[in-house]
């Protein structure tokens, strides 16, 4: 029996990127020698991405100081001038302020079921971020209370031992399908995969392209 949802934040219930994103991602466009946005992008979240995989345990390292050093990295590719703690600072605007999703109040208040968010960041821009949203989460395991992040099995395993509930009687939402579908899977936790992009849905994946059918899925459950 469902007792719980564990629900990823960013990129499920808010968008991973906002208007601040957005401009640091042109700032470093305009200021450097790169193809395209995108670019900027790819470049950041495989510095970023890296770092993140090898900061667990005893090694953990905060959200803002893996995005700070990859800024530091990422520049010099790029032969930008812009200051790495300035951009840094900026995407924190996003961390701490972003919007809810239009489909995520209807969800997080007609779902029945306590809702637990457990997401990668750290634990100050996701308490700021759902007191901007207006929301009561039953609880909040972040990467840095847990000092493990998605994929690893500790974060899950923390958020279990949070709620107090068994794998079987959780399910969890969120759009990555690493960190959101395989990760608790790997720890017997049913998974489903927000698919808002409409991507092609590997086989084996249960996947919804929105929280309105994600919630229709859970009163099936």
């Amino acid at each position: 029996m469902i007792k719980a949802v564990f629900c990823d934040f960013y990129g499920t219930l808010v968008p991973e990127y906002g208007p601040a994103s957005y401009e640091v991602v042109k700032r470093v466009y305009k200021s450097g020698k790169v193809s395209s946005p995108e670019a900027v992008v790819a470049g950041w979240w495989e510095l970023y991405s890296k770092k993140q995989a090898e900061a667990y345990g005893d090694h953990y390292r905060s959200q803002y100081d893996l995005a700070l050093e990859s800024f530091a990295e990422l520049l010099p590719r790029f032969s930008s001038n812009e200051d790495p703690r300035s951009l840094c600072d900026k995407m924190t605007e996003h961390w701490s302020y972003p919007e809810l999703y239009e489909d995520s109040r209807d969800f997080l208040e007609q779902c029945g079921l306590p809702v637990w968010l457990v997401t990668n960041s750290d634990t100050c821009y996701v308490e700021t971020a759902v007191k901007h949203c207006g929301i009561a989460p039953a609880g909040i395991v972040t990467s840095e209370s847990a000092r493990h992040p998605k994929p690893r099995p500790e974060i899950y395993r923390c958020a279990l031992e949070q709620a107090g509930l068994s794998p079987e009687e959780v399910v969890h939402i969120g759009d990555s399908l690493r960190g959101d579908v395989q990760g608790p899977a790997a720890v017997g936790i049913r998974a489903i995969w927000l698919n808002r992009e409409g991507k092609p849905v590997p086989e084996g994946v249960e996947a919804v392209k929105d929280l309105r059918q994600a919630l229709e899925r859970i009163r099936q459950l």
